[in-house]
């Protein structure tokens, strides 16, 4: 007997979902971690895609990645799949993934429309670049095929990035382009380019993912690639900070800070936060001795020996530093299966092989990342453990932890209409 069956059996099988959840939930100690069925319960991940992750927006790539027109991004998301084109006025248009035949997946991976038509490779319905049905072949003289185009999905594209929701009715993104604007555009993004991008799965639950990502506790132990060149809480930051503002305001740059993250966003927003962060003494860049890496990007003509971070959502994040910058975007694909894509950024015009080395480059988060793949790992075999119990959070380095879990208790409580936990 797996886990998860011992799980779903420790619950009362008459129970109703609401009541089950409204149980754990209630069952939370402030300031700890979550229950372990939020991490093993098929029934509650459903109810995470469903009810808690389908208003929000996912970062899909950056334009350059969809430079010519017909070329197309298809995104998995779960048991979605979607495909991001650009068509023949240069828009970019998102698509669900299901041809309108039999359901069959059009697009495989990503790639170039032929002849201007994506086609499925079922029966060879065709589509054009604004999804409406071109031609499906053998059917008779008098079928419409008025009403059978692609279902369109609700897109963004603010500073280069891409932005997709698998809901007809997202939340509003009027703050997050606010902030997007003030930060990521002081860097340039809209005019950037993708230098890589890679993917990798971790074999854990999304929720153990993202709580790995939004704090550093673990930086120092598990990190000391990444360590040597960012700051982490130490004696001088308040000096390193003020240093980084200097180099800024010398050049006329201001990058915003903004707050409107977990139960901070607005209402009826997309969540939105960024921040600034100072490099460790003498670091330019995230590399690894701290030395430039690329040409410098946007407003930057010297560096600031800092960087900067912006949350869309609880799944993207983004970090820019003054030569190049990083979407991670988090996608659960299952139950235990979660995606990390990390994409790296450059300045548009900037030459691989002659501005920069796209190894060195890409080394510090390449690193990273499999040392995250490996940290998530252990932690959802522990998670599954019958010995886990939820543990005490260490504040203040675990705070936005705390803040994500308290979120996702607090959207999950929403969508059963169940009291929020205190």
């Amino acid at each position: 007997m797996n886990e998860i069956t011992k799980i779903e059996q420790a619950l009362p099988a008459d129970a109703s979902v609401k009541a089950r959840v409204g149980a754990l939930l209630a069952k939370h100690r402030k300031n700890h971690s979550l229950q372990q069925e939020f991490y093993l319960s098929e029934e509650i991940y459903r109810l995470d895609i469903d009810k808690v992750l389908m208003p929000h927006w996912q970062c899909v790539n950056h334009v350059s990645a969809i430079a010519n027109v017909g070329d197309y991004i298809v995104f998995n998301y779960d048991r979605e799949s979607v495909i991001v084109v650009r068509d023949a006025d240069n828009q970019i248009r998102s698509f669900a993934n299901v041809c309108r035949h039999r359901g069959s997946r059009i697009c495989e991976t990503s790639g170039h429309a032929r002849g201007g038509m994506l086609i499925c490779p079922y029966h060879a319905w065709s589509y054009g670049l604004d999804g409406s049905l071109a031609h499906a072949r053998m059917m008779p003289r008098e079928f419409d095929k008025q009403g059978l185009g692609l279902k369109p999905l609700p897109t963004k594209v603010v500073q280069g990035l891409i932005f997709v929701s698998l809901s007809d009715t997202p939340l509003a993104f009027d703050d997050c382009e606010a902030n997007i604007n003030a930060t990521l555009g002081v860097y340039g993004w809209a005019n950037a380019k993708v230098a890589h991008q890679s993917s990798i799965v971790f074999p854990a639950n999304w929720k153990l993912a993202l709580e790995n990502q939004v704090e550093c506790y673990h930086c120092a132990p598990s990190h000391p690639e990444f360590s040597v060149v960012h700051g982490q809480s130490t004696a001088s930051e308040k000096k390193l900070i003020a240093e980084m503002n200097a180099k800024a305001e010398a050049q006329g740059i201001r990058v915003e800070t903004r707050d409107h993250w977990a139960l901070a966003a607005l209402e009826g927003q997309e969540q939105a936060y960024s921040n600034r962060y100072p490099m460790t003494a003498n670091a330019c860049t995230a590399s690894k001795d701290g030395s430039p890496l690329a040409p410098l990007m946007g407003q930057f003509k010297n560096y600031d020996n800092g960087m900067s971070v912006c949350y869309v959502g609880p799944m993207n994040h983004c970090l820019t530093y003054g030569d190049y910058g990083a979407i991670f975007r988090y996608t659960p694909k299952s139950l235990l299966e979660t995606e990390l894509a990390v994409i790296w950024l450059v300045r548009g015009d900037a030459v691989e092989g002659k501005d920069y080395d796209r190894d060195d480059l890409t080394w510090l988060w390449r690193v990273t990342a499999g040392a995250d793949k490996k940290i998530v790992e252990e932690n959802q075999r522990g998670v599954s453990s019958r010995f886990y119990a939820p543990g005490p959070y260490a504040l203040p380095i675990e705070e936005k932890t705390v803040r994500l879990t308290e979120w996702y208790m607090s959207s999950l409580a929403d969508a059963l209409e169940l009291d929020r936990p205190r």
